[in-house]
């Protein structure tokens, strides 16, 4: 017999026949935004063994409750250094230089650097935050500020540092490496080698992280160009790169705001360009603290949210406090949601009895024709209770809009016709028409035409089926539709495959289908339409009620098959039957 094209295929959970595929992704350009950096004068004062010396706040700042002030006693020579620190916060760190040391005064230009537009990173909602604060340089996030976990690298496991590394990590792991030549904090640093210009990322593992404003400052030496952002399941803009050029650590800052709770943070540090000569970029004692805020100590309920202007509670969006913060048509419930006064209404589905239209402009039920202002369509009705076009019965609009004995939607009429009508491309798909075949020998079987399709060598390839004939048989004792339907007997697993013969189809085009399947078993159906369609699961059946079962067939060729599998099937329920079998162009 030649072979039909429809594959379904029936199995009790385990086994089947198919395969699969896979598709990747890329990122989304964006344009980043320029952050000035502030010009800082690094002062050093030479002073004689032991002085002691009272840390202070720059001139025009403010101390806040991040600001640390503490008393500096210096052996031999102290040395301050003013440093740039995002978001006007003062955070001390005092170094004792154990030799005299002379050091001459370095000023460091101001410099504006445009942001580069990175192709993989999409922008997010938080904002980076342009760095206006002057801080002496060797001051830094107290310890117990600190969101970063591992901000001083000192934990290594399998080549890489504790809580770094994260999802949006795309440097390579040969280009992160363990450093003890001289560390800024502890005894370890993090070396991190790119030496092409596409920038790559190093990021941390992600963590939880509140909203709030956040202030950054990390220390880096060597040769290359860092920048930084956020990952927190899409990119943020990027700050401007730093160029470095030294063996001495150098503090940068960086500043940002969360607008949200954020359940998966990463902070990015992008490299690129980095140069041997230097041993690269080396980065240590990476420090992020979050700010204090008005709103941090101040509790509101569960539908009331923190001013930070006032630093008080205010009705949250979507809520409210009282009645006078509804429509006028409204009253505030005691779960603090606006909610339909008595009397009153959104539309007409609110209406019934003698008042069942909704005036709009008053926003009350008033008598009337719900449908009186309503134009359908001519395969459609007015609903009177909501005053709304629905499918009129026996007509359709999409497949799923007929069943029974005419399941086939013709969209062209928006008429249910028979499975047997035009519209419906499968042929024999309600198994009303059998013949006798005879395969390999004497014996003959009575077979649906179309169906049982065999592809013995053939070229172009597609799926033979594997079930026997006699376990294909004619079923009258309970149909969907007609006067046949198709048993499909298969006790056993793996499942075996029953298959259509090739069908005619437009290429490119995307068809709507339908089956109908009952008994007792699992089953799953699939398409090859030049190549295989996707998978599907096995669906365990235990039932003597029709059911339907829709899927969607596609292919780059002019033909295809559908294939249907079943397995464990028990003679309780007569095994699995199936009946209707039906694919539309649902834009013809």
């Amino acid at each position: 017999m030649r072979a039909s094209a429809f594959f379904l295929c029936v199995a009790i959970g385990l086994g089947g026949c198919g395969d699969d595929g896979g598709t990747g992704g890329a990122d989304t350009a964006l344009t980043d935004i320029t952050f000035p950096t502030d010009t800082v004068a690094a002062d050093t004062t030479t002073v004689a063994d032991s002085v002691t010396i009272a840390d202070s706040v720059a001139p025009g700042d403010t101390a806040t409750a991040e600001d640390t002030l503490a008393t500096d006693v210096i052996a031999d020579t102290a040395v301050a250094q003013d440093t740039a620190v995002g978001e006007d916060t003062t955070v001390v760190e005092d170094t004792t230089v154990a030799q005299d040391t002379t050091v001459a005064d370095t000023t460091v230009a101001d410099t504006t650097v445009a942001d580069t537009t990175v192709a993989e990173d999409t922008t997010v909602a938080d904002t980076t935050v342009a760095q206006d604060t002057t801080v002496p340089a060797d001051t830094t996030i107290p310890p117990a500020d600190n969101v970063i976990a591992e901000g001083s690298f000192e934990s290594w496991a399998d080549g890489l540092p504790v809580g770094w590394y994260g999802d949006a990590s795309n440097l390579s792991t040969d280009g992160v490496v363990e450093d003890t030549s001289a560390a800024h904090d502890g005894v370890r640093a993090c070396q991190l080698v790119n030496e092409g210009t596409t920038h790559k990322r190093f990021t941390t593992a992600p963590f939880a992280l509140p909203a709030g404003h956040y202030s950054c400052v990390y220390w880096v030496r060597g040769t290359g160009e860092i920048r930084n952002a956020r990952y927190t399941g899409d990119y943020s803009s990027y700050s401007a790169y730093d160029a470095i050029d030294s063996d001495d650590w150098t503090p940068i800052s960086y500043a940002f705001n969360a607008v949200d709770d954020v359940p998966a943070f990463e902070l990015i540090f992008s490299v690129r360009s980095t140069g041997a000569a230097r041993g690269h970029l080396h980065i240590d004692d990476v420090r992020c603290a979050r700010e204090a805020e008005a709103c941090d100590t101040v509790s509101c309920l569960d539908w009331q949210r923190c001013d930070e202007a006032t630093a008080s509670c205010v009705t949250a969006s979507g809520f409210c406090g009282g009645d006078g913060e509804c429509a006028s048509w409204e009253v505030c419930g005691a779960d603090h949601l606006c909610a339909l006064a008595e009397g009153a209404c959104y539309g007409t589905v609110d209406c019934d009895g003698a008042t069942p239209v909704c005036d709009l402009a008053t926003h009350t039920c008033v008598a009337g024709d719900p449908c009186a202002n309503v134009s359908c369509e001519e395969w459609e009705t007015c609903r009177p209770s909501d005053a709304t076009c629905q499918v009129t019965p026996g007509r359709c609009e999409a497949l799923s809009d007929c069943e029974g004995a005419l399941p086939v939607c013709d969209v062209a009429a928006h008429d249910c016709v028979a499975v047997e009508a035009a519209a419906n491309i499968v042929p024999n798909g309600g198994f009303e028409a059998w013949s006798e075949y005879t395969f390999g020998g004497a014996t003959t079987y009575l077979l649906p035409d179309a169906w049982y399709g065999e592809c013995d060598g053939c070229s172009p390839y597609w799926p033979t089926t594997e079930i026997s004939p006699s376990n294909v048989r004619q079923y009258t004792t309970a149909v969907h539709g007609g006067s046949y339907a198709c048993q499909l007997v298969d006790p056993t697993v793996p499942a075996e495959r029953f298959v259509t013969e090739p069908f005619t189809v437009t290429p490119g085009k995307s068809y709507a289908c339908s089956y109908r399947v009952r008994g007792h078993g699992t089953y799953r159906q699939r398409a090859y339409c030049g190549g295989w369609g996707p998978d599907t699961d096995f669906t365990a059946i235990d039932s003597d009620e029709w059911q339907t079962t829709s899927f969607t067939m596609s292919g780059a060729v002019s033909w295809c098959v559908l294939i249907f599998y079943a397995s464990n099937t028990d003679a309780d329920r007569d095994h699995i039957q199936l009946d209707d079998v039906v694919c539309i162009d649902p834009a013809p």
